[in-house]
């Protein structure tokens, strides 16, 4: 593959990561560094996704923190190296794990949002019917999605399209 047709390539995989990290509302630069990671063949030094990218360090390391964070990234450390290496996470049972958890902290999130507002509305003055059935149909949405979330944490992902294919049929 010529030099013109890899840079081709990554642009494609860059473009598709900067459109999911502004579509969850990150910037730019947490979806290009994903990007450069993708594909990759070796893990990246702090220094080489600088290079790579011209971001500075202080952005790449926090970004690089928040790939972390989301799951979709890795540091390794070499021995007798200091420097962090990067790797992105590309198994799939990882990358579902990931995701369950980051819906799962907005599930628990808006679960004590709906508790503390429902505390608040009855410790002052009465809440009108249709607040009180909004929150409730709310909390029911989430709860059952929670339950969800833990029965599709039960099987990998391969498991679950072949139940669900037979129970389909």
């Amino acid at each position: 593959m010529n030099q013109d047709g890899g840079t081709t390539l990554k642009r494609y995989i860059i473009d598709a990561c900067v459109k999911a990290a502004n579509n969850k509302g990150y910037s730019d630069a947490v979806g290009v560094l994903r990007g450069t990671l993708f594909l990759v063949e070796k893990p990246m030094s702090m220094d080489q996704l600088v290079e790579e990218t011209g971001y500075s360090k202080s952005t790449v390391s926090s970004n690089m923190g928040l790939l972390e964070n989301l799951g979709l990234a890795r540091r390794l450390v070499t021995p007798g190296d200091k420097r962090y290496h990067y790797v992105p996470v590309t198994d799939p049972d990882s990358l579902k794990k990931a995701m369950l958890s980051n819906v799962r902290a907005d599930i628990q999130l808006f679960m004590a949002a709906l508790d503390i507002t429902e505390k608040e509305l009855k410790a002052g003055e009465p809440a009108s019917e249709s607040i009180l059935e909004k929150m409730a149909s709310i909390r029911h949405f989430y709860r059952q999605t929670d339950k969800l979330l833990d029965l599709i944490s039960r099987y990998t992902t391969d498991e679950l399209i072949d139940l669900l294919e037979r129970e389909g049929k």
